[in-house]
């Protein structure tokens, strides 16, 4: 009997296998090679599931956003109070945990290699106007603000700049920073 494979299994096998790389050595360091010996398998298993080093990079930068908002989705499904909604929905956003200062560390690497490969930029600007959207209704119903996409926005910057800082330099201070402003914004935010 053929062994039965669970394609879209490997495939996010291999795509975890990049972050880790990506992780520990920026964009800069990443081959296909490296990736292999990562994911425990031959470069040909991983040139099966992705055609080039471009490909697995854009796979891997989709998956990151598609699984950071799966999470924070998933998070506050069954909270019903709209300020705590949109409050842990952002908050899933920072850097708190291992699992979440890898994202971090993957979204570093991809803002910088963005700025010189317009795909990556495209791809990039489209998932930050997705996220902006979604908060945009948090928002909505969590407070009576006029222009809600304005603050997404600026919730935005505020999300990147406290979990920026505490990703470079993940102490409990920082850490406790960046939750603290975010709270505190919030509340403000939501009266």
């Amino acid at each position: 009997m053929p062994k039965i494979v669970d394609h879209e299994a490997r495939r996010q096998e291999l795509i975890e296998a990049s972050w880790r790389v990506i992780a520990a050595e920026g964009l800069e360091g990443v081959t296909m090679r490296k990736i292999a010996a990562e994911a425990g398998c031959t470069t040909g298993r991983l040139t099966h599931y992705f055609a080039d080093r471009e490909a697995l990079i854009l796979a891997s930068l989709r998956t990151s956003y598609d699984v950071t908002g799966d999470r924070a989705r998933q998070a506050i499904a069954n909270n019903t109070d709209d300020q705590e909604k949109l409050l842990q929905f952002a908050e899933e956003m920072l850097p708190t945990d291992k699992e979440r200062l890898r994202e971090w560390k993957v979204w570093i690497a991809f803002w910088s290699a963005a700025t010189v490969d317009k795909t990556l930029a495209v791809e990039n600007d489209a998932r930050h106007q997705a996220w902006a959207e979604e908060l945009a209704d948090l928002i909505k119903d969590a407070a009576p603000i006029a222009d809600a996409r304005q603050e997404a926005d600026l919730l935005i910057g505020l999300i990147n700049g406290v979990g920026l800082h505490a990703a470079v330099n993940p102490t409990k201070e920082n850490l406790d920073r960046a939750r603290r402003l975010l709270r505190d914004h919030i509340k403000q935010l939501t009266g």
